[in-house]
């Protein structure tokens, strides 16, 4: 089973309608993980990307974020993981990656041999295949 790393903006576009297009993407990605055609990684720390920016972006509080977020943790098809290769991560942060959270998506990807990474962040698609990685879309 091909394993794909998700990156925050992906799980923000399943949830919030700013870009129909993404939107569908994020959705039909998340399906092929519900219906046991792909393993959905998600890191710890998109979990806590996602809830930021919810909360500081869409004013999600209380309950309302804590739904939002069981409903990514629960999501079946999906395991989230919590390590994080430091010392990956500060091989390509903060240069060539300026993101925190873009060199650990990198990093967790390539030490873990993940088979794809799912982003909307054409720079770090990039990124992604210069490593190695294939991408999602």
């Amino acid at each position: 089973m091909r394993s794909v790393v998700i990156d925050a903006n992906v799980l923000v576009s399943f949830f919030v309608e700013r870009d129909e297009r993404q939107r569908a993407a994020a959705k039909a990605l998340l399906l092929e993980a519900v219906d046991g055609e792909i393993e959905a990684i998600i890191p710890q720390f998109v979990v806590f990307e996602i809830s930021y920016v919810f909360q500081t972006m869409y004013g999600a509080a209380g309950e309302r974020l804590a739904t939002l977020i069981r409903d990514v943790i629960n999501l079946p098809g999906a395991r989230v993981v919590d390590d994080c290769p430091w010392k990956r991560v500060l091989v390509v942060w903060p240069d060539p990656l300026p993101s925190l959270a873009d060199a650990a998506i990198l990093a967790v990807a390539v030490t873990n041999r993940y088979d794809a990474v799912a982003t909307f962040d054409k720079k770090l698609a990039r990124r992604i295949k210069d490593a190695g990685i294939e991408t999602y879309w």
